[in-house]
């Protein structure tokens, strides 16, 4: 357990050195090109370098799941130091960012958002979808009239868009989320010969990511390393409450209170949505009955700030979340684009560079931000988003 959580801090270091904007260990750093200036100080039209928009302001709308919940909060910080960046180094682009708010976070807002922006003339968008086939139409409607995609978080079909930014690998976060909610539930004296039921949360079954981690978590559990991890009944241990914050309360206190000892109990929860994960660790704190600290696990996805109290609280079962640099992952949504739009890159390209992140490799159209991380007591305090 000492080496495990040993690595789990250096891997919360070396995010922390994203977050604070350094490139790969390797890499050289690259700056955005500096405005040309003319014999009286004034800036020229362009950086030399830029590529030739004839003079037209670029224009990328930001679209996500929702507006005023903390992970998607942080996306949005990330996307605004994108547009300044690129406004500092000269460029000529405008941000609009707007989605629905928690509580109608569907598609149909969504769609209405891009139909307004199709009308403007938007020169690219990127949207965390919350339905992958509903919005592909509209998606595709942007297309037609020449304005570039980018999807982040939640992926589309992929005909619908030009680049996918995958803020971790489906495989990365189901394997970090499995494995070290095996690690506590070993230490909690379970294992092969004492078997445990587990449940997951997710939030619809439309939301592509989620659905992944879900899907990978299954397959996970049936290798021999985990198959003492049993999910007995997927109709009724796979809960969909969606993106209404009352639902998930209500659907965790219920999880909750089926957790504890025994063959009927379940002893590990996966809340793999940001909302979920933290709804876990505030119903057990509300319960009148709790099941013993020392005999179930809670985890799931969620950022560091949304967990910190659940994970420091010694009589709370949620010792460990997974997430990856959210405001880098709305950053490099927001670069993407711009290099889309301007041509930079296209949706065949193998490679894009920021200055902020340094080269990303690019792979069948998806663009991946990195490894995850594994957020414990020893470095949640590190982040602040």
């Amino acid at each position: 357990m000492k080496k495990r959580i040993a690595a789990l801090f250096v891997a919360g270091i070396l995010v922390v050195g994203s977050l604070a904007g350094c490139t790969k260990a390797g890499e050289k750093e690259t700056s955005a090109p500096a405005p040309a200036q003319t014999s009286d100080g004034a800036q020229s039209a362009a950086p030399a370098d830029q590529k030739d928009t004839q003079g037209k302001k670029i224009k990328i709308a930001v679209l996500p799941k929702m507006k005023g919940e903390n992970y998607w909060d942080a996306c949005q910080v990330g996307a605004e130091d994108a547009a300044k960046e690129l406004k500092d180094a000269g460029y000529d682009v405008e941000l609009l960012y707007d989605g629905p708010p928690q509580d109608q976070a569907t598609n149909q807002k969504q769609v209405d958002l891009l139909e307004g922006w199709i009308a403007q003339g938007v020169d690219a968008v990127a949207v965390g979808c919350v339905d992958a086939s509903a919005i592909s139409p509209t998606l595709k409607k942007a297309q037609e009239k020449g304005i570039k995609i980018v999807t982040f978080d939640s992926d589309s079909e992929p005909d619908a868009r030009d680049l996918f930014i995958n803020q971790a690998s489906y495989e990365g976060v189901a394997k970090a989320l499995v494995e070290n909610a095996a690690a506590e539930l070993k230490e909690k004296g379970y294992g092969p010969e004492n078997p445990v039921n587990i449940a997951i949360m997710g939030q619809t079954k439309t939301d592509t990511n989620v659905e992944a981690w879900n899907s990978n978590i299954q397959e996970l559990i049936k290798t021999e390393d985990y198959n003492w991890m049993k999910l007995q009944n997927p109709d009724s241990d796979i809960y969909y409450p969606g993106a209404d914050e009352v639902e998930t309360q209500t659907q965790a206190g219920t999880l909750i209170s089926r957790m504890g000892e025994g063959t009927d109990k379940i002893q590990c929860a996966f809340g793999i949505t940001s909302m979920t994960a933290p709804a876990l660790g505030s119903q057990y704190e509300a319960s009148t009955n709790k099941p013993p600290v020392d005999k179930i696990v809670l985890t799931g996805v969620a950022t560091p700030n949304a967990l910190k109290s659940y994970i420091l609280n010694d009589q709370n079962p949620l010792k460990f979340g997974v997430l990856w640099n959210t405001m880098d992952l709305g950053y490099l949504a927001v670069q993407a684009a711009y290099q889309l739009a301007t041509g930079d890159i296209t949706a065949d390209s193998t490679q894009m560079t920021t200055t902020r992140l340094g080269a990303s490799s690019i792979n069948s159209g998806e663009v991946l931000l990195g490894d995850p991380l594994v957020i414990t007591k020893d470095n949640v305090e590190q982040f602040d988003y």
